[in-house]
């Protein structure tokens, strides 16, 4: 009897010790990091849970962090590019959650960066071009 209730007891205390270090454990500690701005250490810890724990509970949260933290402002080495891949993933994946909006409302604002991005390099271009014209008459 004496060790069914050993056993019983150990069952829980690492059941219990699971969701410490599970793939919720993760994206708590990496939307803390964020908190904290410390981008880097976030985006890796998403990255690892998307990477190891896909299918979990928490893979739509830890997408979604991951997008965020790349298009914060406050973030130095920020990435719109990549925002918007994980927010198109994020899309795909997730149809039901509860952010749709907000995430499609980010692609939508990311993809305007990125044509205004790539329109101002083009005219650039077309500058160079025409001041090199009017230099060689």
């Amino acid at each position: 009897m004496k060790q069914l209730f050993v056993l019983i007891a150990l069952t829980v205390l690492l059941s219990s010790c699971a969701s410490f270090t599970g793939p919720g454990r993760e994206v708590q500690t990496a939307n803390d990091l964020v908190q904290s701005k410390k981008y880097t250490e976030a985006i890796a810890l998403y990255r690892k849970s998307i990477r190891e724990h896909p299918t979990s509970s928490s893979s739509a949260d830890a997408r979604y962090g991951l997008a965020t933290a790349l298009a914060s402002f406050e973030n130095p080495q920020r990435d719109y590019a990549q925002a918007l891949q994980e927010f198109d993933e994020f899309v795909r994946l997730y149809p039901g959650d509860a952010r749709i909006r907000e995430a499609q409302n980010w692609r939508q604002v990311l993809r305007t960066l990125h044509d205004l991005s790539k329109s101002i390099e083009q005219l650039k271009r077309l500058d160079i071009r025409h001041e090199e014209r009017r230099k060689g008459k």
